[in-house]
């Protein structure tokens, strides 16, 4: 979904992969950055100008799930 999706979307945040300690968000050049908390995606999409709960230009793979989720 991620190439399809950045298109219409600034930012891509991929679905969580069991016993990774990252998700990966495209970023809107078509680069990807590692972020291992929602708090570190919120700094990220703040500095583009984003908010990430804006389901117009911020598409998410998968739920909210983050690694280490279990452990805090």
């Amino acid at each position: 979904m991620s190439d399809k999706a950045h298109g219409r979307f600034d930012l891509v945040v991929e679905a969580y992969r069991p016993g990774d300690a990252y998700r990966l968000v495209m970023l809107p050049d078509g680069g990807y950055r590692q972020v291992r908390s929602r708090g570190e995606l919120d700094g990220l999409a703040a500095g583009l100008g984003l908010d990430p709960d804006d389901r117009d230009r911020v598409a998410w793979e998968g739920g909210n799930e983050w690694p280490g989720a279990d452990r805090e």
